[in-house]
This record gives structure tokens, C-alpha cells and sequence, in this order.
């Protein structure tokens, strides 16, 4: 499974967002005044909508490592870079394959990263290998095919030198002919298409959010066009109705065709785009904008702010187990025990420039380095560790807290379970009349503020496992 990851907000221009979103929803007859000073001008990068961690660029390291965090949990096996309009975004690129060598080294089984060329595809190529591969750059965090690093690209652009080192796959357009050998970033054909590799045997399919036949996602918000398939399609049709873009419809859609044919790779478009170039349109339709412009015609998983909130993340976790098996649960018998990881990060803070402002975030504190689940006579034991001894002076807002929930899915109140702190441990237990079915669910934080509502899951301090998720241990005789 392998996941659209782009590297360029903040790339290609810094300064205040324009929000293509927020535009509309106060000019509704936006597209009919291209000279209007909310738009920006010809070239400029505008915002569809607003991330959930804000208008941030792609060098904030908190946003990167809070990304990678989350799409591990996903079951993600590898991110395929977006350079295909040849930028290389060197920097970027170099950070999140740091982030993912370090968690990498710390035991976990990290998404692997691959990179996507196509204009260029030679001279693109040849710089990706010369700034990553051949100085060994992280490594481990390579994704390999057929034992060698795997990158899309047309092979006959490609030097000798990097044909004999990369495994290549071939770049695959939606507008294109069919390629033997294809990795498609997008599929405008429904149900989707499976390629098959050069020997003819299926091999890789697409899943995206959405999709924009008429080539111009611009005109269906801006111009009335009903070609695109906004994230609401499904049966036939864009639902009309005035939420069903939070719903997830189309994604569903294409991962149930993904689910029938059960290829190899599934490619999904994609994590984090966010932005899209104004450029110069025809007389009746004056702004253009291709590849993504308002909540409905757009195609990220991302969390946003309001709006879907983090509906596309819970999606595509669901349709990965789906895809790939459900992780194998944590069995406890009396007297056993289990860990739970924490991360070497977890109260890594934030203060970084983004679009228009600057971020802080100094809400992590402690890191959970891992939770230990016993299996005890007198009920569930759950000792929180920290990477470091407590500060007496620091233990406000929340502070080493655990949550824990019945097979009922109710919360077990906190005032009954049994809690005891040591130099760098806590410990909670949850009596044995408390449980009532044949697994707990649970979570746990700590955070310099209060942690209270579901986003707060998402950017509060350090939060195992990040966001909505919960951890499960199934309790047997």
C-alpha cells in the first residue's frame, strides 16, 4: 500500500494563504472576477482549504514527524514523493526520510520512500539519485522492489548509470494510454483499471479521493462544469446533498474496487496537497486551477480544520486492514504481560514559520516511552513510562493520563480506577469488577494542556497511539 506524499508547501512561494474555500463561501461569483485582491495573481499558489495542523510548510519538522506517526498507524508500507513536475524538493525530502530512519533505528516498521518523476523524468531522476541515493543517504528508509531502490520514471530518459541501479516503474498518466509496467497516481476510468507489470500479470491499482476527467477541478467550483468527480460521487453521480463531501463517498467507492481485485500495489492519491497554481483560463472561464480547489473538489486524506476533520485518515486506516489484515491482537492470559512502544519523540515541540504565521505548540512535555499491560489477580495493570524522572513543579494540565474503555465502548470512569506514581511511572490499574467483556481499549497522553476534545488527540503533547485510534488487549483464560 502506498500513499501520495507531497513536499512542496512553502516551495513555490511564502507568505499569507489564500484560501480558495473561505473565498467562495464570501464571494460566491468569485471565478467571474479574476482582478478581484483576494485572488492571487498568475502563478500563485492558493490554498483549497485549511489543513488541520494549519497552513504550515513542508520543512516544519512537529508537522512532518506528527505525518509519519499517523501513517505508520495507517499500515502504510510506503510514501511515494510527488516530483513530477521536476523539482526534487531536496530539503523536505531529507527530513521526512531522517524522521522515518530514526523511528526506523527505535524498532518500528516504517513506510519505506520512493520517488515519482515525470517531466523531465531523466534529468529528475539523475538529480534525486545524486542528492539520495548515492551518498546513501538513510537508507533504511528506502523502499526497494525486486531488491533495489524502486522509482517511477521513463526509462528511456534515464542514464545507463541510474537504469542499472533503480528498479523503474513506469509513469503513468490518467489521460495516457495504458502502460505494461504502469504505476498510475490517478485513474480517470471507473471502476478503476489494474496494470499489469511487463510480464502481463496484474499489478497495481489506484484508489484517490477524487478525480478530474475534465482535466480542470477549477471549473466545477468556480463555473458550475459536472465532468469532475468531486469527493461526494458515488453511483453515478456528485451527491448533492450538502455535507456528502465530509462522507468519504468516492474514496469508499474506489477502495471497494480495490477490495475486488486485490492487486499487489494499491497507490493512493494522496496525503497532504493542498495547494494548487491560479493560471490564465479561456474568456467565459478566466481562473484555472487544475488539480485541486475547494472542499468538495479536492483530494487530500489529511486532516482539516472543521469541515471533514479526520474522516479520509479513519477511511483509509479502515480500507488498509481491509486490504492488508487486521494486525494481529494482543492476547493476555492471567499472569502475562504485553508493551506497547512508545516513540524516542514524543515531547518534541513546535515553533515554525507557515504561511502568513508562525506556529508554536509547547504542549510536550514527558515521552511515553512505552506501556507496559499486565496481567494481574486483582485486575489490568497499565504502568506508563517516561523517557525521564517527573518534575514535581510540572505535572499540570494532563498529566500522564490513561484512558480506558469497556467492550461495551463506554469509558471506564477514572475516579475507579486505582493510580500510583513513582520516579518516571505511573501506574493504573482497572479493578476487576470494572470489566465487564473480553477486551479493554485504551489510550494514553500527557501534555502540558488540558487534552478534552477529539482534536486535541491530534496536536496535545504525546498522545499513544496519535489521534482517534485506541489500543486493544484481549483478555482470555
Amino acid at each position: 500500500m502506498g500513499l501520495f506524499y507531497f513536499l512542496w508547501l512553502g516551495e513555490h512561494g511564502r507568505g499569507d494563504p489564500r484560501d480558495i474555500s473561505k473565498i467562495t463561501a464570501e464571494h460566491p461569483d468569485a471565478g467571474q472576477h479574476p482582478e478581484a485582491d483576494y485572488w492571487g495573481g498568475i502563478g500563485f499558489m492558493h490554498h483549497w482549504g485549511e489543513p488541520f495542523y494549519g497552513y504550515y510548510y513542508s520543512d516544519d519538522e512537529w508537522v512532518v514527524r506528527r505525518h509519519m506517526k499517523l501513517i505508520l498507524q495507517a499500515g502504510i508500507d510506503f510514501l511515494f514523493f510527488d516530483t513530477t513536475n521536476a523539482v526534487i524538493y531536496e530539503k523536505n525530502a531529507k527530513l521526512v526520510l531522517r524522521v522515518l530512519e530514526e523511528y526506523y533505528e527505535d524498532g518500528w516498521d516504517i513506510p519505506k520512500v520512493m520517488f515519482y518523476t515525470n517531466t523531465r523524468s531523466g534529468d529528475t531522476v539523475q538529480r534525486i539519485y545524486e542528492a539520495i541515493y548515492k551518498p546513501g543517504y538513510c537508507r533504511d528508509a528506502w523502499f526497494l522492489w525486486d531488491g533495489k531502490p524502486v522509482i517511477i520514471a521513463v526509462p528511456e530518459d534515464c542514464s545507463e548509470e541510474c537504469r542499472a541501479f533503480f528498479t523503474i516503474k513506469l509513469s503513468q498518466w490518467p489521460n495516457e494510454p495504458d502502460k505494461a509496467g504502469g504505476w498510475p497516481w490517478m485513474d480517470f476510468v471507473r471502476p478503476q483499471r489494474v496494470f499489469p507489470n511487463l510480464d502481463g500479470v496484474p499489478e497495481c491499482i489506484n484508489v484517490s479521493v477524487a478525480q478530474h476527467p475534465q482535466i480542470k477541478f477549477g471549473d466545477s467550483v468556480l463555473y458550475g462544469e459536472t465532468a469532475n468527480r468531486g469527493r461526494a460521487f458515488h453511483d453515478g453521480r456528485n451527491d448533492p446533498a450538502p455535507d456528502a463531501w465530509t462522507k468519504g463517498y468516492n474514496f469508499s467507492e474506489q477502495f471497494e474496487r480495490a477490495l475486488e481485485v486485490r492487486a499487489p500495489v494499491t497507490l493512493v492519491t494522496g496525503w497532504n496537497e493542498w495547494i494548487a497554481g491560479r493560471w490564465q483560463g479561456t474568456e467565459d472561464r478566466p481562473i484555472m486551477f487544475v488539480d485541486c480547489c475547494n472542499q468538495e473538489y479536492s483530494r487530500d486524506i489529511e486532516m482539516m480544520r472543521g469541515g471533514y476533520f479526520d474522516n479520509y485518515y479513519k477511511l483509509l486506516c479502515s480500507y488498509t486492514a481491509k486490504l492488508k489484515g487486521e494486525p494481529a491482537e494482543v492476547v493476555l492470559k492471567p499472569g502475562e504481560s504485553a508493551d506497547f512502544r512508545g516513540y524516542p519523540d514524543g515531547s518534541f515541540n513546535r515553533d515554525a514559520e507557515g504561511y502568513g504565521t508562525r506556529y508554536v505548540n509547547r504542549t510536550g512535555r514527558y515521552c511515553i516511552r512505552k506501556i507496559l499491560v499486565s496481567r494481574e489477580k486483582d485486575g489490568v495493570r497499565f504502568t506508563l513510562e517516561s523517557d525521564r524522572p517527573f518534575d514535581p513543579d510540572d505535572r499540570g494540565g494532563c498529566f500522564m493520563r490513561l484512558w480506558v474503555w469497556n467492550a461495551e465502548g463506554e469509558e471506564i470512569p477514572a475516579s475507579t480506577l486505582i493510580r500510583e506514581e513513582g520516579e518516571n511511572r505511573v501506574t493504573v490499574t482497572v479493578p476487576a469488577e470494572r470489566i465487564t467483556g473480553p477486551y479493554l481499549d485504551f489510550k494514553a497522553a500527557d501534555s502540558r494542556e488540558e487534552i478534552r476534545t477529539p482534536e486535541d488527540f491530534y496536536d496535545h503533547g504525546d498522545v499513544l497511539p496519535l489521534g482517534y485510534a485506541k489500543y486493544r488487549v484481549c483478555l482470555s483464560d
